[in-house]
């Protein structure tokens, strides 16, 4: 039996070195999922090298058990030869030597009895020699055993610190606006979305009935800023006729950040569309940097490019189903 060189678990180190850096004082959100997907690949290479040291571990103890029984079963047959040689071993060699008919014959006779106890001697030597390399590899392997799960350890407390990291920034950033003011509820819409079939009050677009409902209930319910929805070209929901962007100030869309009536305004808007979700149809909220839908909640917004529009600053969106 030939032993099996230790193939190192190289992992090892590179996991304690190189686990993600909890982010600064005020971390940012992006900067948190990337180290956090970083942490998540750490701990599945940890995962693997723990496994690979395991699945090592238990190689070495078979072949310390099958090294065992081989020198067990020598050391028996050596004690077996020593025996004979006491009892008969004297009688033979004489026997042999004096039926040999030539001088090889003669030197093969008295060699013989050496060569089988010799033999025997040399492959227990062997055996013991294995058995102990084998158990030196077994303690030496402990130790990267245990390496391999402290890194794993190490890997798991990295990424759940960054992922509460993440939670505590996303409900501080997305605890969502205040109330709606008291804006009287919506009443339910049966109908199903349909297509762009209706007349856009407010531009010469589409609507699907759900979102003119929306519109409708909207207007109702005290919201009367100004209101665009349906715009042809690019993506989304307003080419469909299921979305409709309500500006913060009264007479339109302005190029700032939304703040004293026209914030306020905004807050109670989206507010009412997320209190009202489920009777208006509502499929999302954008608004100020925060987006929410029925499945996530309020959450910050990575959509924006640092301008009013795009951030939502300055006007409510809302989609529907």
């Amino acid at each position: 039996m030939r032993s099996k060189q230790i193939i190192p678990v190289v992992l090892l180190a590179a996991l304690v070195a190189f686990f993600p850096v909890p982010a600064s004082a005020e971390p940012d959100e992006e900067t948190l999922e990337s180290d956090l997907a970083e942490a998540i690949d750490k701990v599945a290479d940890a995962e693997d090298a723990v496994d690979a040291a395991n699945a090592r571990a238990a190689e070495l103890e078979t072949q310390i058990t099958q090294t065992e029984a081989l020198f067990g079963e020598l050391t028996a047959e050596l004690n077996e030869y020593a025996v004979y040689l006491h009892t008969e071993g004297e009688l033979q060699t004489t026997n042999a030597i004096l039926s040999s008919e030539d001088g090889s014959a003669l030197v093969d006779a008295m060699t013989y009895t050496g060569f089988l106890g010799g033999e025997r001697a040399r492959l227990m030597n062997d055996a013991g020699a294995l058995l102990d390399e084998l158990e030196a590899q077994r303690s030496a392997h402990a130790d990267e055993v245990q390496a391999a799960e402290d890194a794993l350890e190490e890997a798991e407390k990295a990424a759940d610190e960054l992922e509460e990291q993440l939670e505590e920034l996303r409900a501080e950033q997305s605890s969502g606006p205040g109330s709606d003011g008291g804006a009287p509820a919506a009443e339910g819409y049966d109908g199903d979305g349909g297509g762009c079939t209706e007349d856009d009050p407010t531009t010469d677009g589409c609507l699907t009935p759900r979102t003119l409902n929306m519109y409708y209930e909207t207007i109702e319910a005290g919201f009367d800023h100004y209101v665009s929805c349906y715009r042809s070209g690019g993506s989304g929901e307003h080419p469909l006729g299921r979305a409709c962007d309500w500006a913060a100030d009264e007479s339109g869309f302005q190029n700032e950040d939304a703040t004293g009536d026209d914030k306020t305004y905004g807050d109670q808007l989206a507010s009412w569309y997320v209190n009202n979700a489920d009777a208006l149809g509502v499929e999302y909220v954008i608004w100020y940097n925060e987006f929410w839908s029925p499945s996530s909640g309020w959450r910050s917004y990575s959509g924006g490019n640092g301008d009013p529009a795009s951030d939502h600053t300055n006007h409510v969106h809302v989609s529907m189903r």
